[in-house]
């Protein structure tokens, strides 16, 4: 019988690895700890005692790294954005060339705060009103959703680049979206709130006809 050696860490192999990136790694472990503490218990009830748990790490690795948990979410979210940001990116990338319409685009976009991560920055933006310091951080958010939003549009349809009120109109997007999923936190279910946007923005499109051309903000629907 051929039995598989397991692979070790670098550091269990006596592979000598550089200071700054082992406390890169624990950054990393500690930062995702605490998107899947933030996740599971909501921001209120995830204490440091439940992330120091989650990553297998000492209370005196997390006071190493974040001093506060101020400190600690604040880096957490911001991590969590880039990665939303990223990964806005990478979707818009993997739709076949024959379906890139700003329609699809849209659907997307949605993606982005239907799933849990997207859930975790909406509770986190909710938390940041009684917090400084993740205020200062999250504040910046609806500014770089958008500034990337209309990054990837213009890219994937230059088309659109010059119709007027782009950015305001993906703005509204983004308003619409991210208050139906904050509507659908206490239920859980926010993917089911799609259609309500999209008869929402139909309705819009349809009340001011002088905007007609913005029909293509109008999705398909599922």
């Amino acid at each position: 019988m051929i039995r598989h050696r397991r692979q070790l860490s670098p550091e269990r192999a006596g592979v000598r690895v550089p200071q700054a990136e082992r406390a890169g790694a624990m950054r990393a472990r500690l930062l995702d700890a605490t998107i899947g503490c933030v996740a599971e218990l909501g921001y209120g009830g995830a204490s440091t005692n439940d992330i120091v748990r989650r990553a297998r790490v000492s209370r005196g690795a997390l006071a190493h790294h974040f001093p506060t948990k101020a400190d600690l979410v604040s880096a957490a979210a911001q991590r969590l954005l880039e990665s939303k940001v990223d990964e806005f990116r990478a979707r818009f990338g993997a739709i076949a060339p024959d379906r890139r319409t700003p329609a699809e685009g849209l659907g997307v976009l949605w993606s982005f705060y239907a799933d849990t991560g997207g859930l975790v920055l909406l509770e986190l933006m909710v938390a940041a009103r009684h917090n400084p310091e993740l205020a200062e951080v999250l504040a910046p958010m609806p500014d770089r959703i958008a500034e990337v939003t209309a990054e990837v549009f213009t890219e994937f349809f230059p088309d659109l680049a010059d119709r007027p009120f782009l950015s305001e109109a993906l703005r509204g997007v983004h308003a619409l979206f991210s208050g139906l999923a904050l509507n659908a936190l206490p239920d859980g279910d926010p993917a089911g709130r799609g259609a309500e946007v999209r008869a929402f923005v139909k309705l819009l499109v349809s009340a001011a006809p002088h905007l007609h051309d913005a029909a293509f903000l109008i999705p398909d629907p599922a």
